[in-house]
C-alpha cells in the first residue's frame, strides 16, 4: 500500500479524524482517552453498517482484528490493501512472527498499545495520542483527532557534547569527520543507545543522533535516561540518507518530489521502514558516479568535502549544527 489515507468516523455524539501515511502507526494513551471507543465504533460499523448509526469515510477498507491470540496469523494474512486496527490485548503484536507478517504485507497497521513494539521498525513521528478538540463548537459532539507525541527534534541542551550515533558506518563516519573538535562514538546499534548513555560519564553532555524512521520503540527509553541525566540532547532525522537527499547534492527534480510526499512513493510491501527506502533512492541515484556512489559501509570522500558536507549540515536544525561543529 502507498499513500496518505484520511479516515473520518462519527456518530451523532462523537467524531474521529485520523491521517494514516505509513505501514505502522501507533496510538498510545491512558484509559478513557478514546482508544477503545474508536475501535468499538469501527466494529459496530462493519457488523451492522448504516444501522449502527456510525458513518465511516475512508478510501481504504478499515478492519478491526477480532480473532484470538491463537489464530491471528491466517486471519491477518487473508487481508490485503486495507488498514488493520489491532488492540494491545492481542499480545501477538509484540512477537517476531507478527513483525515478519507486517514486513511482507501490503496493509497499513494501526496498533493501539502503551508498550513499545520492539520487533517493529516504526517511526518516532508516527506515535500518536488522541486529543479532544472544540473545533466544531458543538457541545453535543466530542471531536477527537490524533496528535504527535514526539517532535522531529528533541530539545537541545548543550553545545559541549559528545556525539553518539547509532551505527559505525556512513553516518558515524560523516559526523566523526565533521565534528573535528568533538568526541564522536558509535553505540553499535540503536538498541544500545540507552545503555551507552547510562554507562557514559555523567558529567559529559551528549548528543544522540539516530534514524527516527525506526526509533519508535526506543524513544521513551532514551528520553527517560535523558531526563535522568539532564544533559542529553536527541536529534532524530528520518535517516542519514534522508539528510543527504534533502541537502540537494543530487540535483534531481524527481527526488525533490519524492521528498515532498514520500508516502505516495513508498510501497509498504517493499519497504519495511522509510529508512530503507531513502537508502535505496540514494544508492541507485549515485550508482553511475564512482565518486558519489553511496555505500553504508564506507562513506565516499565526496560527501566529506567542505562544500558538500556544508550542504548536509545545512539540513540540520541550527542548534544541532552548532553542537556538531
Amino acid at each position: 500500500m502507498k499513500g496518505k489515507h484520511n479516515i473520518i468516523l462519527e456518530t451523532g455524539h462523537v467524531r474521529y479524524e485520523l491521517e494514516i501515511k505509513r505501514n505502522i502507526t501507533v496510538i498510545q494513551g491512558d484509559s478513557a482517552t478514546g482508544k477503545t471507543t474508536l475501535l468499538d465504533l469501527l466494529r459496530q460499523y462493519y457488523q451492522r453498517g448504516k444501522g449502527s448509526g456510525v458513518v465511516l469515510q475512508s478510501d481504504k477498507r478499515c478492519v478491526v482484528f477480532g480473532g484470538s491470540n491463537d489464530n491471528w496469523k491466517p486471519m491477518i494474512e487473508a487481508e490485503n490493501d486495507c488498514i488493520v486496527f489491532i488492540d494491545e490485548d492481542y499480545t501477538f503484536i509484540y512477537s517476531k512472527e507478527f513483525a515478519e507478517v507486517v514486513k511482507g504485507s501490503d496493509n497499513y497497521y494501526v496498533l493501539i498499545t502503551r508498550k513499545p513494539l520492539k520487533n517493529l521498525p516504526y517511526s518516532v513521528n508516527e506515535i500518536y495520542g488522541i486529543k479532544t478538540s472544540g473545533k466544531y463548537n458543538f457541545p453535543q459532539k466530542t471531536y477527537n483527532e490524533l496528535y504527535r507525541i514526539y517532535a522531529d527534534e528533541i530539545e537541545t541542551k548543550s553545545l559541549e557534547s559528545v556525539i553518539i550515533t547509532e551505527d559505525s558506518n556512513s553516518g558515524f563516519q560523516f559526523f566523526k569527520a565533521i565534528a573535528k573538535t568533538k568526541e564522536c562514538i558509535s553505540s553499535d546499534g540503536n538498541a544500545n543507545i540507552s545503555n551507552v548513555l547510562i554507562k557514559f560519564d555523567k558529567k559529559k553532555a551528549c548528543l544522540v543522533i539516530a534514524d527516527g524512521a525506526a526509533f519508535g520503540s526506543l524513544i521513551e527509553q532514551v528520553l527517560s535516561v535523558a531526563k535522568m541525566r539532564k544533559n542529553v540532547s536527541v536529534y532524530l532525522p528520518e535517516s542519514f540518507e534522508w539528510l543527504v537527499l534533502k541537502s540537494g547534492l543530487i540535483t534531481d527534480k524527481a527526488i525533490e518530489q519524492v521528498l515532498e510526499v514520500p508516502w505516495d512513493y513508498i510501497d509498504s510491501k517493499e519497504f519495511f521502514s522509510w529508512e530503507r527506502f531513502f537508502y535505496s533512492i540514494l544508492e541507485k541515484s549515485t550508482r553511475e558516479n564512482k565518486y558519489m556512489h553511496y555505500s553504508k559501509d564506507e562513506l565516499p570522500e565526496y560527501y566529506l568535502q567542505e562544500k558538500n558536507s556544508r550542504k548536509i549540515l545545512d539540513v540540520l536544525p541550527e542548534e544541532i549544527s552548532e553542537i556538531i561543529q
